[in-house]
């Protein structure tokens, strides 16, 4: 029996894949459990576009313009590209992703020690603790002045970049870096202005007052991610407002998410073609812009003529933050590791500063650890981001779960497709305003946090719960 070449292989595994995550979709949704961001759900969704349609995309030849790297070269195709190996690490990946999200694990953001009252709906609004809704006036002044920094610090980048690329900027000068971060704190600013607006309806209802802010908020939000990205970046923005206001407009949830998605969607196209050209092949928006699975096979081929990194990347980005810090402080420290895209920048771009390609987390873990490495990644992945979201369903204050909220958006949305460096710095710097609340919260709101919540009462409506941990089904 002959042997199967690479480009079989490639089907095969890609094939099996989907097989894998069909089956893990349907038992998350199939699961007896409360999961108020569905985190599950979106990171498996997310990582078959990412790695697995845009596998298909690319092996079948689907898309006639694949990207920064060719995995079918060679002869037989893909023999000496590294294409056998990013199908077994997408394969194995899912695998993982799915185990990681599924298994028993430790518990965070407990909640106190004894008996306690939970109610049996938890994710309503009406049941949350809610510290802008108790300082509303100072809460919405504090959103207000974040704003206007935001803003000055967005006016400010666009009008200094050095490197913009089809309207997104890639790289500012050094001494407008600050600028760049209270830019990135616009977002939350105005977040945070539309939770404190919203406090006056917090009953779900039809809630015309809720969906008008709402809308308002992500009309404000397209506006402020667009110097960045513009596409993930909005959805990233955005993930978490919307999982503590959609709750609250009741009947007008379903076609605002219609409509909202159709406008997203038509972004998207538009978006990108203005930025790839004029194209009449509809995969190549996959492959192009969304697509991961070609770079798992560069890393690969990288490996095998370069060797593996060792965790060359993952020091880079721990270093981060810290030299980040160092460089606001007026204090200059190099770092003498080489990020994820200055790897991917000199290998297929010809230099270090070309920071354009982002490799995505197989080709990054491959990169540094083999195919080992990418199992490892995708399993710690689906643990962490299972722990978020049970913490977040569990969660009683509406601060907490903004937080979570947006640590869930970053997972989804820079975990698979980013790299390990943008994601320490969406999770700290890039955030530092909720980090900010949820520690005034934690100082300033210890008296409120004693009283229950409002809308809830002593009745049928809620349990008494045992101090012992849920049994997860």
């Amino acid at each position: 029996m002959n042997t199967m070449t690479p480009f079989g292989w490639a089907v095969f595994l890609l094939g099996a894949t989907t097989a894998v995550g069909a089956l893990a979709l349907i038992h998350i949704w199939t699961r007896d459990r409360v999961d108020g961001l569905n985190l599950r759900m979106w990171l498996v969704i997310n990582f078959l576009v990412a790695n697995v349609l845009s596998g298909f995309a690319h092996v079948l030849g689907w898309s006639r313009d694949r990207g920064f790297y060719e995995a079918m070269s060679g002869t037989p195709a893909g023999a000496t590209s590294g294409l056998t190996t990013a199908a077994w690490a997408t394969f194995l990946g899912m695998c993982a992703l799915w185990a990681g999200l599924t298994i028993p694990r430790p518990r965070i953001l407990a909640a106190h020690r004894g008996p306690r009252q939970v109610p049996r709906r938890p994710l309503v609004p009406e049941q949350l603790y809610s510290f802008v809704s108790h300082h509303r006036v100072s809460m919405g002044g504090l959103a207000l002045v974040l704003v206007a920094a935001g803003a000055v610090g967005l006016v400010r980048v666009m009008g200094a970049t050095t490197d913009q690329t089809g309207g997104r900027i890639i790289s500012v000068d050094g001494g407008n870096a600050r600028y760049a971060f209270l830019a990135g704190w616009l977002p939350w600013g105005i977040t945070i202005l539309v939770l404190a607006l919203a406090s006056r309806k917090r009953v779900p209802g039809p809630a015309v007052w809720n969906t008008i802010i709402l809308v308002a908020g992500l009309a404000a939000l397209g506006v402020s991610a667009t110097w960045n990205g513009g596409r993930s970046e909005i959805a990233y923005v955005a993930f978490p407002l919307l999982a503590l206001m959609l709750p609250r407009i009741n009947v007008l949830r379903w076609p605002l998410i219609v409509v909202g998605v159709t406008v997203f969607v038509g972004f998207i196209i538009a978006t990108t073609a203005r930025r790839v050209g004029a194209t009449t092949d509809p995969w190549s928006f996959v492959d192009w812009q969304w697509g991961r699975f070609s770079m798992a096979a560069w890393a690969e081929n990288h490996v095998q003529f370069h060797g593996a990194l060792q965790g060359e990347t993952l020091l880079s980005a721990l270093l981060n933050v810290p030299l980040a810090l160092l460089h606001f402080a007026g204090i200059p420290a190099e770092n003498p590791f080489r990020s994820m895209v200055q790897v991917s920048g000199y290998d297929l771009l010809g230099g270090e500063d070309q920071i354009y390609v982002v490799p995505g987390l197989s080709a990054e873990m491959i990169l540094n650890f083999g195919l080992l490495g990418a199992i490892v990644g995708y399993f710690v992945l689906g643990l962490v981001s299972a722990m978020v979201s049970d913490a977040y369903s569990r969660s009683r204050s509406e601060t907490n779960r903004l937080l979570l909220a947006t640590v869930g958006s970053t997972l989804v949305f820079q975990g698979i497709v980013g790299q390990l460096e943008s994601l320490e710095v969406f999770l700290t710097l890039s955030i530092l305003p909720l980090w900010g609340l949820w520690i005034v919260e934690r100082i300033f709101g210890r008296g409120d946090t004693k009283s229950p919540p409002a809308g809830i009462r002593s009745s049928p409506a809620t349990e008494l719960l045992p101090r012992t941990p849920a049994v997860h089904k």
